[in-house]
């Protein structure tokens, strides 16, 4: 049954904790497999907005117990696709101390998933939007170039893409996703008895096309964004490479509509290579 009630939001804030395991074999020079796999907890919150004056108490109810089908508050925790890929690189490519490697693969559906969320709204049934993989072998390709400029710093450039080419078991087709990116690493000195440690800036570009569930639209997704990085990087006295960088974002456009689908916020990223 529909109850019509008085205009309002759902709110809803997405926190997300990611761990990503990466492997690498070269098992013939320049020829290597690499390996990937995240791990993440979502915690969602979710609450209503912009409650239009005439709402009464029922009508409040009611957008509460809508509220719960669509969005409810949660925590969730899992694996996300395995990656696996056949990777090349080549030293001293248009320069001394230059670097380039290229790699393609595929992702393997470790993730969990979820039934269409677009119909059992429509019958009024609680669903889940939040999944951690596509539930299907996908493309993936990426590839990352750096040289010297000048005495000490480093210039850099990359690009990753997955193209989901088929639907899941429930009807689902990810989105195709495209990011790029630029930057520069310079000596800022040394952090404590470690090796010399780099300042880190740059710029990524992400577009995320729109998902489907048996060929319909799914409206909560499709995004492009462009964000700034600042950051850090340095060696310890294991030799174990650290690195601390901030995503802020520049600017976003979403599918839907001028009024936006997500508002994304910073993200703070850890990364520590054996």
């Amino acid at each position: 049954m529909v109850i019509p009630v008085p205009f309002h939001r759902h709110e809803v804030k997405l926190d997300i904790a990611r761990i990503q395991f990466q492997l690498e074999y070269t098992f013939d020079e320049p020829w290597a497999v690499r390996w990937r796999l995240p791990i993440e907890q979502k915690s969602r919150t979710a609450s209503i907005g912009s409650i239009h004056p005439d709402a009464d108490e029922d009508d409040i109810e009611a957008m509460e117990r809508n509220l719960q089908i669509h969005h409810r508050s949660r925590n969730l925790t899992g694996f996300g696709d395995m990656e696996m890929l056949l990777c090349w690189h080549k030293h001293d490519l248009g320069k001394d101390g230059a670097f380039f490697s290229v790699a393609s693969g595929t992702t393997v559906p470790l993730g969990r998933t979820e039934g269409n969320p677009l119909t059992a709204a429509a019958s009024g049934e609680a669903h889940e939007h939040i999944q951690f993989g596509n539930g299907t072998f996908d493309p993936i390709v990426e590839f990352f170039y750096s040289r010297p400029i000048g005495e000490e710093s480093i210039v850099s450039a990359f690009g990753q893409g997955r193209f989901p080419g088929s639907r899941n078991d429930e009807g689902f087709q990810g989105s195709k996703s495209f990011q790029c990116g630029i930057g520069a690493m310079k000596p800022v000195g040394h952090l404590g008895s470690g090796e010399n440690s780099f300042g880190i800036a740059g710029l990524i570009y992400q577009d995320l096309s729109q998902a489907t569930w048996d060929g319909v639209i799914d409206p909560n997704t499709g995004f492009s964004t462009l964000s700034g990085t600042l950051g850090i990087s340095w060696k310890d006295e294991e030799f174990r490479n650290w690195s601390l960088t901030l995503l802020l974002p520049i600017s976003i456009e979403t599918a839907e509509s001028s009024d936006g689908t997500y508002d994304v916020g910073p993200v703070l990223s850890l990364g520590i290579g054996f």
